[in-house]
């Protein structure tokens, strides 16, 4: 059997790196700062029961039958673990997890396409740098046009490279932003298990 743990998550502010803060600001313009910030401390608690939730699962799976899918992360190899360790120093729940589980045998696996992730940045990017209210308008038109199509091939995109990685007798372990839509693209032969740990109002609204 080939199974998939797939955890609909939503980032922390170390995982968003330099768009963070920028991102985190106009959440609590939104939210109101408050919300926001127990909004936060949410997504953080839950990231902390997700490894409990894992090592639940994989009771009777050895480390060496795990693959590891990341959004986000479009290298592997020395330099995704490397990435990973990393992130994980800085603060990332999510990247400390999968070092982890790389560490006792579990293997990374390519699940980014780095071009498609590049565009998303830069259209991000842009609407992050913008000064002006004009500015921010024409970079955010600009990246909600584009957005939805770039989600769609990254998401053909991943479900090809699991669909080809994932041997049987595996588990893969698959983190990705809920706004994806990645697990019905995935062949039959997969067994899928959407685990569901984001469940504060705001993370809730944020992947309605």
């Amino acid at each position: 059997m080939k199974r998939l743990l797939y955890f609909p998550i939503v980032h922390n502010q170390t995982d968003l790196g330099s768009l963070g803060q920028s991102l985190s600001a106009e959440g609590g313009k939104k939210y109101g700062a408050a919300e926001w910030q127990e909004h936060i401390v949410e997504v953080d608690r839950a990231w902390n029961k997700i490894e409990n939730e894992i090592s639940g699962q994989l009771k009777q799976t050895t480390a060496e039958k795990l693959k590891i899918y990341q959004d986000g992360l479009p290298v592997v190899d020395a330099t995704g673990i490397q990435i990973v360790k990393d992130t994980a120093q800085k603060g990332s729940i999510n990247y400390a997890i999968i070092d982890r589980l790389l560490m006792q045998g579990a293997k990374l696996e390519l699940a980014e396409n780095i071009h498609l992730l590049m565009k998303e940045y830069q259209l991000l990017s842009d609407v992050a740098k913008a000064e002006t209210q004009a500015d921010i308008v024409k970079a955010y038109l600009m990246y909600t046009d584009a957005a939805a199509e770039l989600l769609s091939e990254r998401d053909a995109f991943i479900a090809n490279q699991i669909n080809t990685t994932l041997k049987e007798g595996e588990t893969g372990i698959a983190f990705f932003g809920a706004a994806h839509s990645i697990t019905d693209k995935l062949n039959k032969d997969i067994t899928v298990d959407i685990i569901r740990m984001f469940t504060d109002s705001i993370s809730i609204k944020l992947t309605e």
